[in-house]
C-alpha cells in the first residue's frame, strides 16, 4: 500500500468507512501532480496540473486533503486550498481537516496544522471599532448612532459582538450583517495603515490570522484571494508549493468579479466626505463638482459601451485629475489620532483615481458597461491572466463535481487558460447509480419559454408535479420574476407550505426549514442552484424552469460571444451553451445526495429534448434515466410519496 493509499485509508477509517474507488483514484492522481512540483524544483521537468471531476458522493475533499497533508509533512512545504463558497470553506476547516489531522498524525509523527485566510475586509478593524464614538464625519460609522430602527438594532448587536469577539471574523456573528453596518467596522487593503503604524496593530485580527497561516501546513482561502495574489501581484498568501482549487467551475467567474472595477458619483462623494477634514475647502468643492459631472455623464445611459463620448471622457478625466490632486493635499500622517482616518480618505481617493484612469485607457481586452448610474469595467477574458499567474510556477489541482460540458473538459480548459501540454484530465465518476435512483423528465409538450417569462402551461405543470410529490420539492428558477410567479401560483395551488426566496435574502434559514419539514416546497433562484445539500426524502423533486442560458443583455456574455463570432467560431455554442451546461449540472445535482436518494429532476423547457444542443447539455448533467413521458414522471413521484420506490 502506497503512502497516499495509507493516508486515505486512515482518514476514511476515522470517519468509520473505507475509501471509495473513485476517491482512491483521485487521491493517487493528486499525489502524482504534487510530485511533479517537487521534481521541478530539483530541475527534473515542469509542474503538471490536474483537472479532476469527482461526482457527488466521491468524497473529493478527503481525496485531495490526504495527499496534501502527506506532501506538507514530507517536504516541509505548504499547500493552499481555495474554495468559492463559505459553506465548503467551513466544511474543510470544521469537519474534514480535523479528521485528516487526527488520522495522519500516527503516520507522519505530528499533527497536520491548518488555518483559514480571508481578505482584510472580512475582519473587524479594531481602530475603527474603538473610534466609532468620535466618528462624526465618518458616514459609515454614523450608522451606529441611528435611532432604534431594525438597522440600528443590528448595528448595536454587531458592535457588542465586535467588542467581545476573539477572532473578529465576520462569519462568526452567526447571521448576515448589513453591508452598511460592516463598512463601519472594517477596512479594505487600501484603507489600512498597516500594523506597524496602527495603534491597535499588536492586536489586529487580520495580522494574527496571517501569522497563523504563515506557519500552517494547509491554508484554506477563497478564489478572490487567488486573484489578488497571482493576478494583481499583491502578496496576500503565504509561500506555498502546491495549490488546490475546489469548486473550480467557479474560478474564472470569481476572478473576473474580483478584477471588476466600479465607479459612480456616489463613490466620489464618499471619498470627498472622508477627505474633507484634510483638504482645502476649494479642493472639497472640486471633488463634489467632479462627482456631479460624472453623475450627469452617466445619467440615462445603460448597457455596454464600446467607446466613451465626449461628456463621459471629460467627466472621467476630471475625476482622475481631481482625485490625484486631493491625495497630494492629505499630509500629516505622523498624527496618531488621525492617521487611520487619513489613510481611509487616501484609499477612497486612490480607488477613484485608478478606476477613472482604467476607464479612460480601456481597450478591446476590457468590457465596459453602465447600469443604475454606475460604470463597470471587467476583463473580457481571464484565461491569459490565470495562465501567466496561477499556473506559471507550481502544480495546481482543480476539482469540482461539475467540470465537463457535453462530456469533455475542453470548455473549462479554455476558460482557465490551460493547454493540453500542461494539464492532465480525469473523471472519477460517482458511486451513485443515477439511472436507477432518479429520472430526468423533460416536459416536451410545453411551449418554449419566451421573453414574457414562465408560460401559464408551465405553472400548471409545476403544480401537478408538486402535488404528485406531496411537497418535498426544490424549484430552481432562472430569474427573480419567475420566482415570484411560481411562488404566488403554488401558494394558491398546493396544500403544503411554500417557501419563497426574496431578493437580498440569505438562503441558510430557508434551506434549514426545507430540510426539517418534508412536505415543504422551496422556490428560489441562482443561490440555490449549487451548495444545497439535502439528502433523504425531503427533496424528491427538483424542478428547473428553463435552460439557464446567460441573459442576452449581460454585457460580459455579449462581449465574449461577439469575440468568438469575430474569430470565426460560434459565440452561442462556445460561451452560452457551456455556461448553461454547468448550471444544469449543478442544479440537477441537488437531487441525488446519497445512495438512498430517489426522485425526479423535471425541466420545463422542451428545448432540452428537441434542440440541436440538447444532447450536449444532457451529457453535462448526472446520467439520470431520461424520459419525456409526463405520466411516467408523475407516477414515479406518486409512488415515492406513498413510500414505494421504483424496483422495491
Amino acid at each position: 500500500m502506497t503512502g497516499v493509499d495509507q493516508a486515505l485509508a486512515a482518514a476514511a477509517a476515522e470517519l468509520g468507512g473505507d475509501p471509495r474507488a473513485g476517491q482512491l483514484e483521485m487521491a493517487r492522481a493528486v499525489a502524482e501532480a504534487m510530485a511533479t512540483g517537487v521534481a521541478a524544483r530539483r530541475g527534473e521537468g515542469t509542474p503538471e496540473h490536474l483537472l479532476v471531476q469527482a461526482g457527488t458522493g466521491t468524497g473529493k475533499s478527503l481525496a485531495y486533503l490526504a495527499p496534501a497533508a502527506l506532501h506538507a509533512a514530507s517536504t516541509g512545504g505548504s499547500v493552499v486550498i481555495a474554495t468559492a463558497t463559505l459553506a465548503l470553506q467551513r466544511q474543510l476547516v470544521e469537519r474534514d481537516l480535523p479528521v485528516v489531522s487526527r488520522a495522519l498524525e500516527p503516520l507522519v509523527g505530528r499533527p497536520i496544522t491548518y488555518a483559514v485566510l480571508k481578505g482584510r475586509h472580512n475582519y473587524v478593524c479594531l481602530e475603527r471599532l474603538h473610534r466609532l464614538d468620535n466618528a462624526e464625519d465618518d458616514e459609515d460609522g454614523a450608522i451606529f448612532s441611528l435611532p432604534r430602527s431594525e438597522l440600528g438594532r443590528q448595528a448595536v448587536a454587531v458592535r457588542a459582538w465586535a467588542l467581545e469577539t476573539e477572532t473578529g471574523d465576520r462569519d462568526e456573528f452567526g447571521e448576515p450583517i448589513d453591508a452598511r453596518i460592516w463598512r463601519g467596522l472594517s477596512v479594505s487593503r487600501r484603507e489600512c495603515v498597516g500594523e506597524s503604524r496602527c495603534s491597535f496593530g499588536g492586536e489586529c485580527f487580520t495580522a494574527r490570522r496571517r501569522e497563523v497561516a504563515m506557519q500552517a501546513d494547509i491554508v484554506v482561502t477563497n478564489h478572490a484571494m487567488l486573484a489578488i495574489h497571482f493576478v494583481e501581484g499583491i502578496p496576500v498568501l503565504p509561500e506555498h508549493d502546491v495549490l488546490v482549487v475546489d469548486e473550480a467551475h467557479e474560478l474564472a467567474d470569481r476572478v473576473t468579479q474580483a478584477l471588476t472595477l466600479d465607479l459612480s458619483s456616489r463613490s466620489i462623494e464618499v471619498a470627498a466626505q472622508r477627505a474633507r477634514a484634510y483638504i482645502t475647502p476649494e479642493m472639497h468643492d472640486d471633488l463634489a463638482a467632479a462627482a456631479d459631472a460624472l453623475g450627469l455623464a452617466l445619467e440615462g445611459v445603460s448597457g455596454r459601451i464600446t467607446s466613451t463620448d465626449r461628456d463621459l471622457t471629460l467627466a472621467l478625466t476630471r475625476v482622475r485629475d481631481t482625485a490625484r490632486t486631493a491625495v497630494s493635499q492629505i499630509t500629516g500622517d505622523d498624527d496618531v489620532d488621525t492617521i487611520a482616518a487619513r489613510q481611509r480618505a487616501k484609499g477612497a481617493l486612490d480607488e477613484a483615481f485608478d478606476a477613472a484612469g482604467r476607464f479612460l485607457t480601456a481597450t478591446s481586452a476590457d468590457v465596459v458597461w453602465i447600469g443604475d448610474g454606475e460604470a463597470h469595467l471587467a476583463p473580457l477574458h481571464v484565461a491569459g491572466l490565470l495562465a501567466h499567474g496561477v499556473f506559471a510556477e507550481r502544480p495546481v489541482v482543480l476539482t469540482s463535481a461539475t467540470l465537463t460540458v457535453g462530456g469533455g473538459f475542453e470548455s473549462i480548459k479554455a476558460a482557465l487558460g490551460l493547454t493540453d501540454a500542461n494539464v492532465e484530465t480525469l473523471d472519477v465518476g460517482s458511486p451513485f447509480d443515477y439511472a436507477k435512483q432518479g429520472i430526468l423528465y423533460v416536459a416536451r409538450h410545453l411551449p418554449p419559454p419566451g421573453r414574457d417569462g414562465i408560460p401559464e402551461e408551465a405553472l400548471d405543470e409545476v403544480g401537478d408535479l408538486v402535488e404528485a410529490a406531496g411537497g418535498r420539492t426544490l424549484v430552481l428558477c432562472s430569474s427573480w420574476r419567475a420566482v415570484e410567479r411560481v411562488g404566488d401560483y403554488l401558494r394558491v395551488r398546493v396544500d403544503g407550505d411554500v417557501l419563497v426566496q426574496r431578493r437580498g435574502d440569505t438562503v441558510a434559514h430557508l434551506v434549514d426549514r426545507f430540510t426539517r419539514e418534508p412536505d415543504t416546497t422551496l422556490v428560489g433562484t441562482m443561490s440555490l442552484w449549487q451548495g444545497v445539500d439535502v439528502p433523504g426524502e425531503t427533496c424528491s423533486l427538483v424542478v428547473i424552469d428553463r435552460i439557464p442560458f446567460p441573459r442576452p443583455d449581460d454585457p460580459l456574455t455579449a462581449a465574449r460571444q461577439e469575440a468568438v463570432d469575430a474569430a470565426g467560431g460560434s459565440g452561442f455554442a462556445q460561451v452560452s451553451v457551456p455556461r448553461a451546461g454547468l448550471l444544469l449540472a449543478q442544479g440537477s445535482g441537488r437531487l441525488i445526495r446519497d445512495a438512498q436518494d430517489r426522485g425526479v429532476v423535471a425541466v420545463l423547457d422542451p428545448r432540452l429534448a428537441t434542440a440541436n444542443y440538447a444532447q450536449a447539455l444532457r451529457r453535462s448533467m448526472p446520467p439520470l434515466w431520461f424520459t419525456t413521458d409526463r405520466d411516467a414522471a408523475l407516477g414515479a413521484l406518486q409512488r415515492l410519496r406513498e413510500g414505494v420506490r421504483p424496483g422495491a
